[in-house]
């Protein structure tokens, strides 16, 4: 059995990188392999011997099932994907792996034009990933995409750092209110104290999990530095849509079997071009 016998390749439009070759997706499944052997070298791997560790790193496709396996768990886990599963399969069938390989890029391309690529840049921890988040954020994309109808990846990548920027911008004008006109939450003495005593006495860590550190500043540095943030993102917004309204400003003009075109001369004055027929 062969790579014949691994089912149809469904016929796709092929991707610039197709049309270039694979050389590059080449080393970086060689590099893969390479760090993958490292790790096996390692104690954390079990300190095997360069040999041994090479055998544990890549073993390749025996038989078409287990080629079949691996390509259900790669194509079913796009996130999941693995270079060196996916280097264990295109030594056994190049033509599937390669084809694979474009669903995956497929399927990154549906994650950018749906929003979802943008969205996950907004809410980068699993508790910020909330359906309401999320929603709200795409459908501000979507509001803007309704107005301006994008044309294209460039287009597309605009709206989504339109929308990203007005929903920071959103955010930190939240803050200057709160920060404004409502009272900060302080420790009160009385826990400060105890707090002080537990940890002397229980040689307690002093900060608990998290992703970052709260600046230590003043009420109003803290409203200060709001503003600051509100108004950067207002003007990266500003920045974004001038540059969105110029990109359709200064496109190229396309002119398609025309019968008749007015241009100017050196001097100004307007000639017209009439197509021969």
């Amino acid at each position: 059995m062969g790579e014949k016998d691994l089912g149809s390749i469904n016929n796709v439009k092929p991707s610039f990188e197709s049309a270039i070759g694979y050389e590059s997706l080449t080393r970086y499944l060689a590099e893969a392999i390479k760090e993958h052997v490292a790790f096996f070298q390692s104690a954390a791997g079990g300190s095997l011997s360069l040999e041994d560790a090479r055998k544990e790193a890549f073993r390749r496709c025996e038989t078409s099932d287990e080629a079949l396996k691996i390509s259900r768990f790669l194509s079913t886990n796009p996130k999941a994907f693995d270079l060196v599963e996916l280097g264990r399969l295109r030594e056994y069938a190049p033509r599937l792996a390669d084809h694979l390989w474009e669903s995956l890029k497929r399927e990154g391309r549906k994650e950018f034009e749906s929003g979802h690529l943008a969205a996950n840049s907004l809410f980068p921890v699993s508790y910020m990933k909330e359906a309401w988040n999320i929603a709200k954020y795409l459908g501000i994309r979507e509001s803007f995409i309704e107005e301006w109808k994008p044309s294209g990846g460039i287009e597309i990548s605009l709206i989504d750092m339109l929308a990203q920027t007005f929903f920071q911008w959103q955010y930190w004008l939240e803050q200057v209110i709160l920060r404004s006109q409502t009272e900060p939450r302080r420790e009160h003495h009385e826990y400060t104290l105890w707090k002080q005593r537990h940890q002397r006495k229980q040689n307690a860590k002093s900060f608990d999990d998290g992703h970052w550190f709260p600046p230590y500043v003043e009420e109003q540095e803290a409203l200060e530095h709001a503003a600051q943030m509100a108004d950067r993102w207002n003007r990266m917004y500003m920045r974004t849509l001038r540059q969105l309204r110029d990109l359709r400003r200064y496109a190229p003009v396309t002119i398609n079997n025309p019968s008749q075109v007015n241009i100017a001369s050196d001097g100004g004055q307007q000639i017209n071009a009439v197509k021969e027929k």
